[in-house]
């Protein structure tokens, strides 16, 4: 039915001549334009309109969470033979700002269909306030994550009609977030009572960027507020075994190597909000050629996948001196000459589960520490062909909220309601609890543990650069990893992104080059 109605809104936008351009920032056409306050003339017209909003999303979101939330950490470096130039600039942290990947036509596109929906559905009578506040809530998150990568950005609050209009100078920072961003949150969750729907903004997702809002503006109070409101919805839960873990990303289609592979899941009570790809649809997610497909561009950090094995030893002799109490999860069998024998499998599963040849039922695999892709979704990348990806991007899952509550709870000086926290995630995950020794005795030690667990738990999915920008830490945590590669260390005026050349001249330079990326 989603994809129904998204056919029909690209009819809806095509009629209303919303046609836009692969090249130019917004191509709008002309005076001719019917207005949206005529145009949408019943309920029906309008949740056509809301429809093509999240279409928007699926273009914007292809691979946004993982080119800017991830690949500038410390998650993921070059691979050794890489010869990807683009993508190892991004892992430098040296863009070019020639680069047609930083472009943010399609952020546009969606927040100028946000805008027509929610000009026009403040103007029809008796219109459903979810969809007015859907609306929003996305034209919040667009803009938030606008000034999150370049800061200071065009502000468009009404539809596009004029040529004249496409092109305005940049707004600041605090004006965006204190007009648009936190304004057009609070609209939203007054106006939506669904409490929950995996691929749109509901009472949750809305309760979920909230939070992520008010972590960002270090208004931690409000942050533990919204999240502990998310869990009174009771409306979702860890996921308690390895497999439905590995479910809430699964979309491995059957190989000779995975014969009996289900496809798509991607189910589970712990999915707050993706945004949804599906056979039916045209658009085709980034997520396989982002991690999976083509030739080795990037891996898991050695940094990482090390730190990952001391804090869960994988050889006996570790795990048991670290937690006598608590033996692995799984054993390992393997034939030797006819002979089978069965070990404990030491580690962290979600480990096993994440990494290019390891499954958290025989361990890290054979792929060396430091050439291993993240193989979160999928296994095996053989006869995968990148045009036919539908996989769901995960915006927003109950363990990110979990994690994010512990890390409000230090800040407000409430780290044994934190270590509570930690330990919900660690039963779910039947992996050994956190102890208070373990956790830290000062506010920074217990920072860095929870950091570290949103980084095993969250691992590719677009938390990891914002999580270190939030807490301060992107110089401590990137600049050994780009010195010990030969790279200019960050600077503050380089945390945020360059604009995209093309941007600045097609805009007659209406707008300015970020500082430290150049003229």
């Amino acid at each position: 039915m989603k994809i129904f109605k998204i056919k029909q809104a690209a009819l809806l936008f095509a009629a209303a001549g919303m046609l836009y351009s692969c090249d130019d920032f917004v191509n709008v056409e002309g005076e001719s334009f019917i207005s949206t306050n005529t145009f949408y003339k019943n309920q029906s017209e309008l949740d056509l309109a809301l429809a093509g909003v999240y279409d928007g999303l699926q273009n914007a979101y292809s691979n946004a969470n993982y080119v800017y939330g991830e690949f500038r950490a410390d998650s993921f470096w070059p691979a050794p033979a890489s010869t990807n130039v683009s993508r190892t600039s991004f892992h430098n942290s040296s863009m070019d700002a020639a680069d047609a990947t930083l472009r943010w036509n399609d952020f546009y596109k969606t927040i100028d269909r946000a805008n027509r929906v929610i000009i026009g559905g403040e103007a029809l009578q008796g219109a459903d306030p979810n969809t007015l506040g859907q609306a929003y809530a996305i034209r919040s998150k667009v803009y938030f994550d606008l000034i999150r990568i370049w800061k200071n950005v065009p502000l468009f609050l009404e539809p596009i009609k004029t040529t004249a209009d496409a092109y305005k100078p940049v707004t600041p920072y605090d004006v965006i977030m204190n007009t648009v961003v936190i304004p057009d949150l609070l609209k939203a969750e007054a106006l939506i009572t669904t409490s929950a729907s995996p691929f749109n903004f509901s009472k949750s997702s809305v309760l979920a960027h909230k939070a992520e809002v008010y972590m960002w503006l270090k208004q931690e109070g409000v942050a533990e507020k919204a999240i502990e409101d998310l869990i009174k919805l009771n409306t979702h839960s860890l996921v308690t075994t390895p497999q439905a873990w590995q479910d809430l990303f699964y979309n491995q289609f059957p190989t000779n190597a995975f014969p009996t592979a289900p496809g798509k899941v991607q189910t589970g009570t712990e999915l707050i909000f993706s945004i949804r790809y599906d056979t039916a649809d045209s658009t085709v997610s980034g997520l396989w050629v982002t991690w999976v497909a083509g030739s080795s561009i990037t891996v898991i950090s050695p940094l990482v996948e090390n730190k990952w094995i001391e804090r869960f030893p994988q050889d006996e002799v570790g795990w048991t001196t670290k937690y006598p109490t608590t033996p692995p999860v799984f054993t390992k069998t393997t034939t030797v000459g006819g002979v089978t024998t069965t070990t404990p499998l030491y580690g962290d599963w979600r480990q096993f589960a994440s990494r290019q040849g390891g499954d958290f039922l025989i361990g890290m695999g054979s792929t060396a520490i430091g050439e291993a892709r993240l193989h979160k979704w999928t296994k095996d990348r053989s006869n995968m062909v990148n045009n036919l990806d539908r996989s769901d991007v995960v915006m927003y899952r109950y363990a990110d909220m979990i994690l994010l509550l512990a890390e409000a709870k230090v800040k407000l000086t409430k780290p044994t309601e934190a270590l509570t926290l930690l330990n919900q995630i660690r039963t779910a995950r039947k992996l050994p609890l956190v102890t208070l020794d373990e956790f830290g005795a000062t506010k920074e030690q217990q920072i860095s543990y929870i950091l570290d667990e949103r980084q095993f738990e969250l691992m590719g999915e677009g938390k990891r650069w914002w999580d270190l920008i939030r807490n301060d830490r992107a110089f401590d945590y990137i600049n050994p990893l780009l010195q010990s590669r030969g790279v200019n260390p960050l600077t503050q005026d380089r945390l945020y992104f360059p604009i995209y050349q093309n941007h600045i001249i097609e805009s007659l330079n209406s707008y300015t080059q970020n500082s430290g990326w150049g003229s």
